[in-house]
């Protein structure tokens, strides 16, 4: 089970959405960042649901760099697999790899998570969303990896 990691940090906002990273969901071996994208309640819903068909199902891009300068990120092509990542001897990810985790939603509100592998390391890790498509630019959120890694050892393997 996981430690949840309170984060409520705006990412973007423009005339027509926002985009808010609301908490991290932190396992022993990595975590999964729980993202909300909200639409303006004074935009009628016929015109949110145009814009949303007009992107169709693009993802939205997702990455991070933690504080000894490596990245990772999921979104633009070609998409990374778990499997192309280099590992340590017991298979976990030696560098940052995203992916996402599922989510759903509809009307004017929308949910993802993106898993990220491996735990940071202590000192700040970024974590940079964008949906291009849908007129969302780039925007950036600030995390303490210590914080991360202490809510880590809170969480309870269930499975082993």
């Amino acid at each position: 089970m996981p430690w949840l990691l309170p984060v409520n940090a705006l990412v973007h906002r423009n005339d027509e959405a926002v985009v808010w990273v609301e908490s991290l969901a932190v396992y022993p071996n990595g975590f999964v960042v729980n993202v909300n994208i909200q639409a303006d309640p004074c935009v009628s819903q016929q015109d949110v649901m145009a814009r949303v068909h007009s992107f169709g199902r693009a993802f939205p891009r997702i990455g991070v760099r933690f504080s000894d300068g490596s990245t990772g990120g999921q979104g633009a092509e070609p998409r990374r697999s778990r499997l192309d990542v280099p590992k340590d001897v017991d298979g976990f990810p030696t560098e940052p790899f995203v992916g996402f985790s599922g989510g759903g939603g509809g009307g004017r509100g929308w949910r993802f998570g993106a898993w990220i592998y491996p735990l940071p390391p202590n000192g700040p890790v970024e974590i940079f969303i964008s949906m291009p498509a849908a007129g969302l630019e780039e925007g950036k959120v600030e995390v303490d990896g210590g914080q991360v890694r202490a809510a880590a050892e809170r969480a309870r393997v269930i499975w082993s």
